[in-house]
């Protein structure tokens, strides 16, 4: 398969959920011998190179195709590229179709516009809203999301087919063994363990941070002997069995869901997450609740549980039958682990993208 160059765009240098499915389209496309490479617009370090939006589309090399993941400015990204440039564009969220909501919740968005005034205050919403669209009617770009939840949603306000490719991390082999793991981190082979993770830790709205304790309180009721983690949050503390880490490696991640029982997952909204897919390469079992993209990657009381979104007496109810049995825990995980390597690997994502670049 020949390809052109492909040049990857993001906002964040820093590893968020698109900045990753960047890189790792950039390594897989090594394998087919593409020319890729990836700009940012924030770097991580001070003196590494960034590219502001406006300046993105007089960056583009004839013939290469701009694969935008994110930017921090929809319109002048969009704004800076030729008409006749092919693009791709991959939803990570809603922005690209709203005024500045990653997420619209519960906002009175209408296929017709925004809300007016912005019940969460972003100025002129509409009017970047159609900023927004104008572009996307001039450049006409291949549009994808990794959710159908999420290409419904696009398709509805941008007028226009958007491919479904779901994410894809790399698998591992096999499932590291969870007494080596509590081992590691001092951890008692017969306990339960559970684990709650987002960026922010407590303070991530979407991921419902602000209920972690709560929650986590009513299960060590139901279940005393329950250790549970609390990660990505700002500092690290430990509350009796309620133990907080701050930002993590991903290999320190991989060690804690290793150690874990289930992700205890109460996403307010959610497209692909890559953090579930961690969680079933892990071989955990996901409790969540049921809102965009989440049932496209758990199959409700097989690789996970699903509850119906804000309804915490459920959650907690839900978490605690699937913590307290282990053959559950055991049954879910292996499920998890094996159905996420047939549908969700690396490889098969990458040459989606591949079909996709060639059509182009």
């Amino acid at each position: 398969m020949t390809l052109p160059p492909v040049h990857h765009h993001t906002g964040l240098e820093a590893s968020g959920g698109a900045t990753r499915v960047a890189r790792l389209l950039l390594e897989g496309l090594a394998r087919y011998e593409v020319d890729s490479s990836l700009s940012f617009e924030l770097a991580e370090k001070a003196d590494a190179a960034a590219i502001p939006p406006e300046e993105f589309g007089a960056r583009l090399t004839r013939g290469a195709i701009a694969h935008v993941h994110c930017t921090g400015n929809w319109p002048a990204l969009l704004g800076s590229i030729p008409t006749d440039a092919k693009v791709v564009i991959t939803l990570h969220d809603c922005e690209l179709f709203t005024g500045g909501c990653p997420y619209p919740l519960d906002c009175p968005i209408a296929e017709d516009g925004c809300a007016a005034p912005c019940p969460r205050n972003f100025p002129d919403a509409d009017g970047l809203r159609k900023r927004k669209l104008a572009e996307i009617q001039r450049l006409d770009p291949v549009l994808a999301a990794p959710s159908r939840w999420l290409a419904r949603l696009a398709k509805t306000h941008l007028l226009r087919p958007v491919r479904v490719i779901p994410n894809g991390i790399p698998w591992p082999a096999d499932l590291r063994a969870k007494a080596e793991a509590r081992k590691m981190l001092g951890i008692h082979p017969a306990a339960h363990v559970a684990l709650f993770a987002a960026h922010g830790g407590m303070n991530a709205a979407y991921k419902s941070g602000d209920t972690w304790l709560e929650l986590w309180e009513r299960l060590k009721r139901g279940l005393p002997d329950l250790v549970c983690f609390a990660v990505g949050g700002d500092r690290e503390e430990r509350r009796d069995d309620f133990i907080l880490w701050p930002y993590v490696d991903r290999d320190k991640l991989a060690l804690l869901m290793a150690a874990s029982d289930a992700l205890l997952y109460p996403t307010r909204a959610d497209n692909h997450s890559l953090l579930v897919l961690e969680a079933m390469a892990a071989g955990l079992p996901v409790i969540a609740y049921g809102v965009g993209g989440i049932p496209e990657q758990i199959v409700d009381r097989m690789t996970g549980m699903l509850v119906p979104s804000g309804d915490r007496d459920r959650f907690v109810d839900t978490a605690l039958s699937v913590l307290s049995s282990r053959s559950l825990v055991r049954q879910m995980g292996q499920e998890a682990f094996l159905s996420g390597r047939r549908k969700f690997s690396v490889e098969r994502m990458v040459g989606d993208y591949a079909r996709l670049y060639a059509g182009l």
